[in-house]
Formats: structure tokens, C-alpha cells, sequence
């Protein structure tokens, strides 16, 4: 769910649904998991796109990267001028550089993280409503396609059930304002 750490449900999902999605590549490799993020001010990737490049951090961090809760997650190093390539909407190519630290989100796949820093650079301007995201780079006008991910719904805990019927009450005064008589608990038989 949450890309850079666990959070509970309720505090990610406004972050999550927020997020646009696009495809991406570093060195030819797909990272299907890339987004933009307008509320992370540094670019992010995790310990798993850095282990299938096979890279080795160009700088060292010394940091902790806090996200939309309390938990905090160690920067594992900086890798600079981190090309990403992503295609417009007429299939041509873009790629923009930027400074990326590395963080081991648990996630086995791939994780980029396009922040503020990025979208500046690349004068982007994010359109939730068509799904796309305008970008300026090298005097070009580009049109990139988003996409969103809905949320994964999780299936309800289950409880002990009793092999009792389930008894429900209900308010007497609002059925009588319905018109409705509510019989009384003692009945003269």
C-alpha cells in the first residue's frame, strides 16, 4: 500500500488515492511501481531498483525520511543524476535526471518516487482530471498519460461467531413516529 512505510489504512489511503501513476524507465528497466508525489520534496527509490541496476550509491546519507505518519525510514545513500525516461502520450521518449535517495521499503518491486524537486525541474504540472501530467524540458512541451491505483480493499476480520441469532434494537420512539406500535415487553396474556 504505502510505498516508503506502514502506516494504518485510514492515514494512507487520502495519500494513496492522491497519487498519479506513470511508466517509467532507469536504464531500461520498467519500474511499474513509479509515481508522482507533489507532497515529498526529495525523489525516492527503493533498495530494490538499486539491487536489479546493480548500482552502488554515488553519495553517502545521513537521515531519516519522515512520510504521512510518525514512522520514519533511514536514507540509504544518494544517487545523482538518476536518469528517468518516460513516454509521452505520441510515445516519444523523455528523460530527466535527478538526485535520488534510496530507502528499503520491504517491497520486493522496483519503487520510484518523482517529489517536488523533480517536477519542478521538469515544470510539471499534474492534471488529476485528465490524467496527465505537462511537462517543460529543454524548451519541449511534453504530455505524459497518469493513471491512478484504487486502494486495496481488505477483507473485513473475522470474528468468533456466536451460533446464536444476532438480536438488533431498535428505538421505540422512532418506530411510533413511523406509525408503527411497538408491543410491550410486558404483555398481559
Amino acid at each position: 500500500m504505502c510505498k516508503f512505510h506502514t502506516v494504518r489504512k485510514e492515514e494512507s489511503d487520502e495519500w494513496f488515492s492522491s497519487l498519479q501513476y506513470l511508466n517509467a524507465k532507469i536504464d531500461n528497466i520498467s519500474i511499474s511501481d513509479s509515481f508522482l508525489d507533489p507532497g515529498s520534496e526529495i525523489e525516492v527509490l527503493n533498495d530494490a531498483t538499486v539491487n536489479a541496476l546493480g548500482w552502488k550509491a554515488d553519495k553517502p546519507s545521513n537521515f531519516d525520511i519522515k512520510g504521512n505518519s510518525k514512522h520514519s525510514t533511514e536514507s540509504l545513500g544518494w544517487f545523482m543524476e538518476v536518469p528517468v525516461s518516460i513516454k509521452d502520450k505520441d510515445g516519444k521518449t523523455v528523460t530527466a535526471t535527478g538526485n535520488f535517495t534510496c530507502i528499503d521499503n520491504g517491497e520486493p518491486e522496483p519503487m520510484l518516487c518523482l517529489g517536488m524537486s523533480w517536477i519542478r525541474k521538469v515544470q510539471g504540472i499534474l492534471d488529476l482530471n485528465k490524467n496527465q501530467f505537462r511537462m517543460k524540458l529543454h524548451g519541449k512541451s511534453y504530455i505524459i498519460p497518469t493513471f491512478s491505483k484504487a486502494p486495496e480493499a481488505l477483507d473485513p476480520p473475522k470474528e468468533k461467531q456466536d451460533s446464536s441469532p444476532q438480536v438488533f434494537t431498535i428505538s421505540s420512539s422512532l418506530i411510533n413516529m413511523s406509525g408503527y406500535s411497538v408491543p410491550s415487553s410486558s404483555s398481559n396474556k
